[in-house]
């Protein structure tokens, strides 16, 4: 299909998917946010539908709902512009894209995030809606620990300092920034934010007291030297680790579930 976007197709495009084979859909949250002084605020919203539906062709008979945005960003509301949910509502939107997909017929929906602060929230809606609905499989992609492992193993990879791919409005952001299109970048703003571990108290004030408690400028990392071919190299390894994890899952899950075959 020319598509896996279901906001882009109509009811009977995706009545025929589904009637093809297309039973699984991918749900991504993003977040609409504050991402340094060269970086647009629907950064994280721009990769999550990139990312989306390059991993629902990876995953086969897979389509991709409308991305939830904004997200939990709290800790990003002292810079003008952003927006946050409240945690409660945040998870009532998951829930309620959960019950109409399983209205619809949906045997597998995928949880994932290209916004670090939407993780956790998502991973407890999959845990109770996995109960609610028993014979729906309701799996999340990678956690946010293995996420900031990989962002290291990325620096490691390039050559690059530690703390260089630091999560937000940084190399590994920037450059696939500059992948899905040169112009979301105002290259004469890219500036060095923190580098570092972001670990222990320092973590705990980055969410008790916002980002700008760590960074002035709202950035994590050192996007000076993102490039769109980083970009591609970054997106490949993110997308190949996130289809090994919901693969893993999905054959633990049938695996303890041989009723729902």
């Amino acid at each position: 299909m020319d598509t896996l976007l279901m906001e882009r197709m109509t009811w009977k495009e995706i009545e025929g998917a589904m009637e093809g084979g297309y039973d699984s859909v991918l749900i991504f949250a993003a977040s609409v946010e504050q991402h340094g002084p060269a970086l647009p605020e629907f950064t994280d919203t721009a990769i999550g539908y990139a990312e989306a539906e390059d991993l629902a062709r990876r995953l086969n008979n897979t389509l991709v709902a409308p991305v939830i945005r904004p997200g939990l960003s709290r800790h990003h509301m002292c810079f003008p512009g952003s927006l946050t949910l409240r945690p409660e509502v945040f998870r009532g939107i998951v829930e309620d894209y959960i019950a109409a997909y399983v209205r619809h017929g949906f045997r597998t929906i995928i949880l994932s995030s290209s916004h670090g602060g939407n993780f956790g929230a998502l991973e407890e809606v999959a845990r109770e809606q996995g109960e609610n609905y028993p014979q729906t499989c309701i799996v999340t992609g990678v956690s946010l620990d293995e996420l900031d492992n990989l962002l290291i193993e990325m620096d490691r990879r390039e050559g690059q300092p530690e703390g260089t791919c630091g999560g937000h409005a940084c190399d590994w952001e920037t450059s696939l920034m500059m992948m899905l299109d040169e112009d979301y970048v105002r290259r004469d703003r890219l500036q060095k934010g923190y580098v570092g571990a972001l670990a222990g108290e320092l973590l705990e004030r980055f969410f008790r007291d916002g980002v700008q408690s760590i960074s002035e400028i709202g950035v994590i990392g050192d996007p000076t030297r993102a490039s769109a071919e980083k970009g591609r190299r970054y997106f490949e390894i993110y997308q190949a680790r996130q289809e090994k994890a919901i693969r893993e899952k999905l054959e633990a899950w049938h695996a303890a579930h041989p009723s729902a075959e």
